[in-house]
């Protein structure tokens, strides 16, 4: 280590040898913390002058949860010498990547022989204005095709520069030798005991909106729009004030403002606000949510990204709704029954298309009467982790036969057509997807009444689409089916077996894996007016008009 020291000095000049240098540094210096079994804890815990207290074994480990601009807490920094090799430490510190207060005891340097300790305390304040933590890249939206870099020192770093940072300066045999630690807190994670995690800058008070984006059928322009809003406390010793919706101009939201109170940190509270949007027409509008506090306000939230044995991730998000209104038409009354798979947000979807929706558990696949739904929905890979489903499957297509629509979104190779469609087909483990989203688009069966009413289709509605096209196509199908449109990816023939419509007895079955579930959250308009033409179909053509129109 002090031979490449050296080396440093000599080459200060030569920017690549530099670096590989400062490489071999850092090397070097990993291998003598190993080799010498250094042990380095640094962790945050509430504030406390009672040190006897904290120090005791039979104490209660101090627990801290994510931090928030204004806190003040310890940092409690302990090395120790595992190795018989005496070692003389000249201080413990840490480093912050933003501006705080740091008041340190103060430690008179101290040779560690084996298995001695040097313990210090650090008290940090955080500023009011504290960052939080977040990302040091983002994108303004899924259209976005690169991330903006924040912070250009962090770029190539899996998550930035954590906020403290613990450093142990030593010297062993003459050569100074420094050991970094990340400063954790100890959060309890019930059963299992406590995890240490890094520590994390979050509002005080987050704002969080539950659904980021609504569409309004401009058919049904006065139709409200509901908000829900989320409040979380962070802050110990409880906070209050007001939430209000901050709307368009001639938009009204009720309640006009809601009041708050919370007397800890950890607790939660949601609203639901009710915002009637007057004239609106074809193009996006901003509901923003914002909470005050003590002349202060919050209008951000976040999701936090949470796995046992995995750092903790805070997303943070602004406290906003996108509201679109689309040129979208939907038969009227329609009632749909949707049956979930892995998860998606399809039915929020329908029912922003004014239908009303109901999720379907496994009684109601076995037992239900099926017939009051003008329409039944198979969610995303639901017949790949829904046993239920596949069990009661020939009750969905009794209910066709009887005159029903189902219609199945995309699923995996799980979805055997020869044993859940009414007529034989192949989806296979290597399905065909196409993941350009701006793939061209070839109408196979333009007469369709499906591409007609209620909303008339054209290849505008696939543009401006997000991610993917679709993915788990068929590759093989019963001449019973009709293929309605044809996609491909550059160099990939076309794609037919997307979007599959068959009549069986009295009904409609349709296999379609374009993603909804991908364009639905993003109101895209297109997807919505495709959604509301599927749903309808069975209403607008019934059992005779099935017959002249098949």
């Amino acid at each position: 280590l002090g031979r490449v020291r050296e080396a440093l000095a000599l080459l200060k000049d030569e920017p690549e040898a530099v670096f590989r240098l400062q490489v071999k540094e850092d090397q070097f210096m990993d291998a003598i913390n190993a080799a010498l079994g250094l042990d380095l804890s640094a962790v945050a815990q509430p504030a406390s002058d009672d040190a006897a207290a904290s120090a005791s074994p039979f104490a209660p480990a101090p627990t801290l949860g994510a931090v928030v601009p204004g806190q003040t807490f310890d940092v409690r920094l302990v090395l120790t010498n595992r190795s018989p090799v005496p070692v003389l430490v000249s201080d413990l510190d840490i480093r912050t990547r933003i501006r705080a207060d740091l008041r340190a005891e103060t430690i008179q340097p101290a040779t560690l022989t084996y298995n001695a300790s040097v313990l210090k305390r650090i008290r940090v304040t955080l500023p009011d204005d504290a960052p939080l933590s977040r990302p040091y890249f983002r994108r303004e939206g899924i259209q976005q095709a690169r991330y903006d870099v924040l912070d250009p020192a962090d770029l190539y770093s899996p998550t930035g520069t954590p906020v403290l940072a613990a450093r142990a300066s030593y010297t062993v045999d003459g050569v100074p030798v420094r050991l970094d630690r990340v400063v954790r807190s100890r959060e309890p994670q019930l059963p299992y005991g406590y995890a240490m995690r890094e520590v994390k800058v979050v509002p005080a008070l987050a704002v969080n909106v539950l659904a980021r984006q609504a569409v309004v059928p401009l058919a049904a322009a006065a139709a409200p729009v509901p908000v829900d809003v989320e409040l979380v406390n962070n802050r110990d010793g409880g906070m209050e004030g007001t939430l209000t919706l901050r709307v368009p101009d001639g938009w009204r939201a009720d309640p006009a403002a809601a009041t708050f109170a919370f007397a800890r940190a950890g607790e939660k509270r949601r609203f639901r606000f009710t915002v009637s949007a007057p004239g609106l027409g074809p193009r996006d509008y901003r509901i923003e949510a914002v909470a005050t506090s003590k002349g202060r306000e919050y209008r951000e939230g976040y999701s936090v990204i949470d796995k046992r044995d995995l750092e903790s991730r805070f997303i943070c998000r602004p406290a906003d709704v996108a509201v679109r209104g689309v040129e979208a038409k939907v038969a009227p009354g329609l009632t749909v029954g949707y049956v979930m798979g892995v998860g998606d947000e399809v039915p929020s979807g329908i029912a922003q298309l004014g239908a009303t929706v109901q999720l379907l558990g496994e009684s109601d696949l076995a037992s239900a009467d099926l017939r009051k739904f003008d329409a039944i929905v198979t969610g995303t890979r639901a017949y790949a982790v829904r046993e239920d489903l596949r069990t009661y499957n020939q009750r969905l297509l009794d209910y066709v036969k009887a005159g029903g629509n189902l219609i199945v979104l995309y699923n995996t190779a799980e979805l055997d057509p020869k044993a859940f469609a009414p007529f034989p087909g192949e989806l296979t483990l290597r399905a065909e997807e196409v993941s350009e989203e701006d793939s061209p688009v070839e109408f196979l069966a333009p007469t369709h009444p499906v591409f007609h009413h209620p909303n008339v289709i054209t290849k505008a509605d696939f543009d401006g689409w997000v991610e993917q096209r679709g993915t788990k196509f068929w590759s093989s199908w019963d001449p019973a089916y009709t293929p309605l449109i044809a996609t491909w990816d550059k160099g990939q023939p076309p794609q037919a077996g997307g979007w599959l419509h068959a009549k069986y007895g009295n009904g409609h079955y349709t296999y379609f894996a374009y993603a909804f579930h991908r364009q639905l959250p993003y109101a895209v308009p297109g997807a919505y007016r495709l959604l509301a033409n599927l749903l309808s179909l069975g209403k607008l053509y019934g059992r005779a008009e099935t017959r002249e129109k098949f």
